[in-house]
């Protein structure tokens, strides 16, 4: 699909869904069992490095930013947010008091190099024509560190379509709103980026291995979220399958070198 096809996808998706990043972290339990864990499990990330310059790379309605915003704890002066969509970034800005949006492709990004102590990018990745190139990009602008998620294959998706249960893998990506992935991506990809780059692997951070979306469409009762977690919690200390989880959080830091 061309650039111009995406961004008018994105264009429409902004003004179709309303509140789109508040409904996925705290919509319904499902929706917390996973992107609210990934949110959660991002800031705790966040607590334990410093940084006084942000960029939020793919930041839609700027929902991270709007926690920075009003979290004393990190009391940054520059936190800018970029985004392909101008409609996500209106709708941003109504959330915003001082943050800077900036309106643009990941993969071209307009700014220089090592504008910023971090980058964050978090569910973009699977989003782009050319992942690796946006990695690189994203790479550049960042002085420190780069903050990475992807949505990972879940342990039960993996398995059933090693079965062969799962069918349209090959689907438009675009046939609806809220979803728009154009790869499978996992975190051994950007691992294997970032050594080709030198960086430094400060983190990497797991979880989620249940189909949220699948369980949340079939009503699976909410008194099984906790013993999803307690599950979850077990099957990341085995190796086999510590890599297949929803929630995939990788934290590099960018070397000297560069």
């Amino acid at each position: 699909m061309c650039e111009w096809n995406i961004r008018d996808y994105y264009e429409k998706e902004a003004l179709a869904l309303k509140n789109h990043q508040k409904l996925m972290y705290f919509g319904n339990p499902w929706s917390n069992y996973w992107h609210g864990e990934r949110l959660r499990r991002i800031f705790e990330i966040l607590k334990q490095i410093e940084f006084r310059s942000f960029l939020d790379a793919g930041c839609a309605e700027g929902y991270y930013m709007k926690i920075l915003e009003k979290n004393p704890f990190f009391g940054l002066p520059l936190i800018v947010g970029l985004d392909i969509a101008k409609n996500y970034l209106i709708k941003a800005k109504q959330n915003l008091s001082h943050s800077l949006l900036v309106e643009g492709d990941a993969a071209k990004l307009p700014f220089k190099e090592n504008s910023f102590d971090l980058v964050l990018c978090t569910e973009v990745l699977e989003h782009v024509v050319n992942p690796e190139e946006v990695f690189n990009e994203l790479l550049r602008v960042s002085r420190k560190y780069l903050l990475l998620t992807v949505a990972g294959e879940n342990l039960f998706y993996y398995i059933a379509k090693k079965l062969g249960l799962i069918k349209n893998v090959n689907e438009n990506p675009f046939a609806k709103f809220g979803h728009g992935h154009l790869h499978e991506m996992r975190m051994k990809n950007i691992i294997y980026w970032s050594c080709k780059a030198r960086c430094k692997l400060l983190k990497k951070s797991v979880t989620c291995y249940f189909p949220a979306s699948f369980l949340q469409r079939h009503k699976m009762p909410t008194f099984f979220i906790p013993i999803a977690k307690h599950i979850d919690r077990i099957l990341n200390k085995i190796p086999v399958i510590r890599e297949l989880g929803a929630v995939q959080i990788l934290l590099l830091k960018k070397s000297t070198e560069q």
